[in-house]
Order: C-alpha cells, then structure tokens, then sequence
C-alpha cells in the first residue's frame, strides 16, 4: 500500500497527503522518500501543467514524525550518510519545483517532518493542540540534517536558528508563528482553503533578508558568545548541540548550501558512530516504549479517568490538579480550610500565569484550565471521581484517617491514589474495605516540568486498577514506570543513597563545592547537596529517616541534616541551606553551615573521588532494585533516573553506565571501597554474579 496519496484538485493543484498504512504516525523510511520523490518527479514534468502543491496529512495527530529512528539505529555509517544523502535530494527536489509549494500542516511536524515544511516555499498550520512544530534532533544526539541547519536560518537568521535547533525548541502552532516557522495559523477546517490562498503568491523570493552579506560578520560577532553559551550549557557532554552550532555558523558565513548540506551529512555520520548518540537514542525508545505500556494479565479496555479529586492544596497537590486541568480533566481540590485551599488556587494561578507568559497557554486556555477547578474547604461529595489522588503531608498516621473517610465516600470502582514518595501503598490499603483499588501515583516536583510518574503496585493492588493508572497517566503527558510497593518506590531508593553519601562526605570535610562540581561534572543537572536544598532539608530528613529504617544496614540519616534543621536551614524555601537564596540573584555558598560539622578530617577525597564514589552508590542500588524485582527491566530503571532525577542523559541512566564502564569493574571498585569507606559501598549479589559471568544490564550494544 501506498505511504503517500495524492488528489488532483482544479486549475493543476495536486495535493500530497502522508498516510502510513496501519499506523497511528507518518515516518520518512527509503520507501516513502522514493515515494514523494517519484510523485515530484512526475508532478516536474511539463506535460503535467502543474501550478501547485499542497503537502499534508491524513492522520489526526501526525503531520510528520520524522526520520525512521528505527531504522537508523541498526545502520551502519555508510548507510546512514547514505539516508542522510538520499534525504536531501529528495527535499532538494521539492525546494526546486519550479511552482509554488505549500506545507499545510494539521499535527506533530518534527525533525524531517518540519525540514520537509522547510523545502516547501510556504508554511501553514492549524491551530489545534496536536500541532507541534520544530527541530528537536539535539536531544537524541543528532543534528537536523535534511536542510534544516542550512535553511532555518536563511529563513529566520542565525540567532533565532540557533535558538530553535540548539534548544531542541518543539512548539504549539501560535508559538510558531511569532519564530517565524510557519507563516499563518488557522482552524484545521479552513487549512487547505489557507494553502491555495498562499499558493496564489507563487515561488518565495529566496533572496533572503538573511543573506551571505548580513551574516557575513557571524564568526566575528556571534559566534564567541554562542560557543560559550553552549559550553557553559552542555560543558561538552552533549557533541550535537556542538556541531549544529559549527554546521549553522560556518554554512551561514559561507553562504553556499550545497556545502552546508555536505556538512549537515558529515556531521550526522560522526554523531551516530557515538556512544553519547546511542545513549540518547536508547533513551527516546524507552520514552516511546512507556507511552505504549500496559500492565500484564490487565484488561486493555479500562475504565478510563476523566473526573479527579485532588486531597491537599500544597505545592504538590495544587501542581497535580494544574496538571490534571489543563490537559482536560475536571478537578475538586480539598484541604482542610479555606486558607490553604485559597493558597492551593493561587500557586494554580500562578502556574498558569507563568505558563500565559511564556505562550504555553493561550487566555482562553488559562480560563477554561480555571474552571475546571472546583475549591473544596470542606468535605464535598466525590461519588463522580473516577479517581482520588492524595497529596497530603506524608505522615503514615495521616494518610490513614484520609483513606479510611475516603474509602467510605467515593464509589467502589474510583481509584484510591496516593502522591507519597516513600510511604507504605500496601499498609495504606490495609485500612480500606477495598484494597485492590489502592495504588501509587508518584509524581515529581515541579509537576509541571517532570514527566515521570512512579505507578506503584501495592501487595493488593488489581492489576485492572494498576492498568488504569498507567493509562491516566499516559493520558496526561506523563511517563509511567510500574513499580513494586517498596521503601523509596524506585528514584528515591535509588537516589536517596546518593544524597546521603554527599551529605556525609561534606560532614566528613570535603566542600560543598567539590561535592556538586564534582556531579555537576558528571552531568547531573544539579549537585547533590544544592538537591537537599531543593528538595527541603526537612523533607531529605524524613525520606532519609524512613529509608534508614527500612535498610539500617546501608543506610543512615546523615549527621548534617538534624543540624541544618535545628539551626533553621531548611534549604530554598527558609532562605538558606547548604546555599544562601536571595531573590533576583544565584545562590551563593552558605558558610555558617561549614560552622555546623566537626572538625575537618584530613585528607578528605577529591573531586574525582567524590564523583566515583557518588555514582557508584547509585549503580549499586540500580542493580539490587533489578534483583528486587522492583521493576521488570534495567530500562525502566534508566528511564525513571533519567526522568526523574535528570541522571546525566548522554549516559543513558545508571545501568547502562555500568555497562559502558564494565560490570566488573563496578564490581572491583565497590568491593575495593567497601573496605576503604564503609560496608555500605558493598556491590549486591547481581553485580557480584554478573561481574563473575561477564554479563551486561543491556545485550543491544
């Protein structure tokens, strides 16, 4: 079957509409560019008498997906530059027709998807939510090599280029209009009418604005600033936000495409060979393989969540029915009185206004996102939630007396859901007449930013009712793991082992300092103990206190954090932790907190030390959680770290790590410092078999 159809309109307009047979999105394997170019081939010639062409799309949520990811990943170099090359004749093709040529784009259009757009003389887009447009090729390690960092910026110039492509920039319709991605938006209804209106203009005059002599000074001018833009972003762990800045800026000085398209193809080839490539790579898969999952022995066809109630108006709770009502479900937000639920309504506003700033949202989506917010200072009835999501303080005593009153108000088939990030699903269920409808819904602070959500199982958790988490989950935008009910769930038994490990080595003497340049260098987004800050040292003091108790024989309640709290330094929110915050200026190193420990101990290790020792902590946790059975797989593992902690992405989460530096070597070195540091560095039954058998986490490399 064909990937493209093709309708003759009147007055020689030819429409070109991608439609994958069988498939929910639209992709650019060798079959469907031999296709397009065929039909441009044809369309090319004299006899045809062609005025005109529209490309478009049948699908209801896809315009264009891009390059068949799929399929690159099992290429070898050859054939990769190979696809790069047979791309950009084909797009080359269609920028050359001599008749005008319209994009008419209803969907997500994204890498070859946009550059396709891009080779078209004109851009239009409908205004509907499932519009996306832009160039997120850097995020999985490549760079947009079908014409995209050679004709984005002759049609927008150079800085706004290295805007878009540099921050991976996906945008909604309206955003993409004021970049200058498309030309016009309109309702999807009159898109067609939209592209004939601008296929009257005929060829766009590519005598740009942006032209060889106005970007003749880039070197000189720009070029510096953004080098060191980018390094003091990516600190040279990310090669393809690197060399899109060098295509972009060398193709623009020298104005000639064909040269800027060669080194599009060459830069791709060296990219993909990478390990830091393959690691993001593997990453999008796993991100496509959670938007896809569904929970084993469960009926696919759940009932679906389209009421909610959220319990709690703090900045968790107030975050989650933010969430919940923008992306259209109806929300009660309750809290104990007036007070906080006013406060819980004015952290949403507040979330929307920021988003109105920004052009997330649009006034029309702020007020209706509004309103589907019901405030709830006293108890209301809940017989319409389909599900009732906790987000109280996290006190087991609590949440009890919250579940028992809530079993006995709500419909035996809504979903009884906890926000916690460490406390007991199972225990929690047991106080409820229905225990099977009890599950884990973990979200991370800030919601609106983390995509992550731990759907965590508890002892009596159905697995129908697992499966419709999951499914709510997916439904908001959000990636869900399924994780076994256990102390920590999974980031936070993971994580939380790190921080401590932190917390104690500055208590031990080292520098706040070298504790999170040392991570920072690693590729986290954040040092650990800046981490503490964030998160709350009250908060870090009773993850810790509960994660201690449950494993007493690694883990402990570090020194540092009854003492911060004691002395009022409770992190970000007090003003002052580990760091000072003032507001409108970076944090700053806070002294009085070096006054808090013991004598220095001599000789505390170094960075190199630090970082080794921090990551180590976390790989070895990794794998004990594998062995647990916490989750099914090492991918879920990477992906939740990822995700959820921002564990440095171009090294593909903490098990792949271990792959990439050898299992036995993990093995030696926890072993090693199990001596020197504590028994707590001691490697766990699954690396110390592993190490023995030569196995790895992944056998995909």
């Amino acid at each position: 079957m064909p990937n493209i159809q093709r309708q003759t309109l009147e007055d020689g307009i030819i429409v070109l509409k991608f439609d994958r047979p069988d498939s929910p999105a639209n992709i650019f394997d060798l079959e469907t560019l031999a296709e397009l170019e065929s039909h441009l081939d044809e369309l090319g010639k004299p006899e045809a008498v062609t005025r005109g062409l529209i490309i478009a799309s049948t699908k209801p949520g896809i315009f264009m997906a891009g390059a068949d990811l799929h399929a690159i990943r099992k290429m070898n170099t050859e054939e990769v530059k190979n696809f790069i090359q047979r791309g950009q004749d084909v797009f080359n093709k269609l920028a050359a027709l001599s008749f005008p040529t319209v994009a008419a784009v209803h969907g997500a259009a994204l890498g070859g998807g946009y550059e396709v757009c891009l080779a078209c003389d004109w851009r239009v887009a409908s205004t509907d939510s499932a519009t996306k447009i832009g160039l997120p090729e850097t995020k999985l390690g490549i760079i947009p090599a079908w014409g995209g960092c050679t004709r984005l910026p002759r049609l927008l110039s150079v800085p706004k280029a290295l805007d878009i492509i540099l921050g991976a920039k996906v945008l909604p319709a309206k955003q993409a209009l004021r970049a200058g991605l498309v030309d016009e938006v309109m309702p999807r209804e009159h898109l067609l009418i939209a592209a004939r209106r601008w296929l009257e203009r005929g060829k766009r005059d590519h005598g740009f604005t942006h032209s060889a002599t106005v970007n003749a000074v880039v070197d000189a001018v720009i070029a510096p600033g953004a080098r060191h833009d980018v390094y003091k972003k990516t600190h040279g762990n990310f090669p393809a936000i690197d060399k899109a800045l060098e295509v972009i800026l060398k193709g623009s000085s020298s104005w000639d495409e064909k040269d800027s398209l060669e080194r599009e193809r060459e830069a791709v080839t060296e990219l993909i060979a990478s390990d830091t490539t393959r690691q993001l790579l593997n990453l999008f898969f796993l991100q496509e393989k959670a938007r896809k999952f569904s929970v084993t022995k469960a009926a696919r066809d759940a009932k679906p969540v389209a009421r909610a109630a959220v319990i709690g108006a703090g900045i968790m709770g107030a975050g989650i029915a933010q969430w919940l009502s923008a992306r259209g479900v109806s929300v009660i937000l309750r809290d104990i009185d007036a007070e906080r639920v006013a406060a819980g309504m004015g952290k949403i506003a507040g979330l929307y206004a920021a988003g109105l700033r920004s052009r997330t949202f649009t006034e029309r989506d702020v007020r209706v996102g509004m309103d589907r917010i019901s405030p709830a200072p006293t108890e209301v009835p809940l017989k319409g939630a389909d599900i009732v999501i906790e987000a109280a303080v996290e006190k087991m005593d609590i949440k009890k007396k919250l579940f028992q009153r809530l079993d006995e108000l709500v419909p035996e088939d809504t979903i009884l859901a906890t926000n916690t990030s460490a406390l007991s699903i199972s225990e929690l269920a047991a106080v409820t007449r229905h225990p099977s409808r009890v599950v884990g819904l973990h979200f991370f602070n800030p919601v609106h930013k983390m995509q992550l959500v731990e759907v965590v199982q508890g002892r009596d958790t159905s697995p129908e009712v697992a499966q419709r988490a999951v499914q709510f989950a997916q439904r908001i935008g959000k990636l869900p793991v399924l994780v076994k009910d256990s102390p920590g769930f999974l980031v936070n038994r993971i994580l939380l082992p790190y921080m401590i490990e932190a917390a104690a080595l500055f208590w031990q003497g080292a520098s706040v300092a070298d504790v999170d340049s040392a991570m920072l260098n690693f590729g986290m987004p954040m040092g650990p103990l800046r981490l503490t800050d964030e998160v709350g040292v009250d908060i870090s003091l009773d993850v810790a206190a509960t994660l201690a108790a449950a494993f007493p024989s690694r883990m402990h309640v570090p020194d540092v954090l009854p003492a911060l709290l004691g002395a009022g330094m409770l992190g970000r929110k007090a003003g002052k932790g580990f760091y000072k915050y003032r507001k409108g200026s970076d944090a700053s190193l806070n002294k009085q907190v070096v006054k808090l420990r013991p004598p220095r101990m001599p000789n505390p290790p170094n960075r190199d030390e630090i970082e080794n020792r921090l990551v180590l902590l976390m790989v070895n946790e990794a794998a004990r959680c594998l062995e647990e059975g916490i989750v099914a797989s090492a991918g879920e593992i990477d992906l939740a770290m990822v995700m959820g902690t921002g564990f440095a992405p171009f090294r593909g989460g903490p098990l792949r790590h271990a792959d990439s530096v050898a299992v036995a070597k993990v093995a030696d070195d926890l072993t090693r410092l199990a001596t020197s540091a504590g028994p707590h560095y001691a490697p766990c039954t699954l690396i110390k078999e592993m190490a023995k058998s030569g196995q790895r986490f992944y056998d995909d490399d």
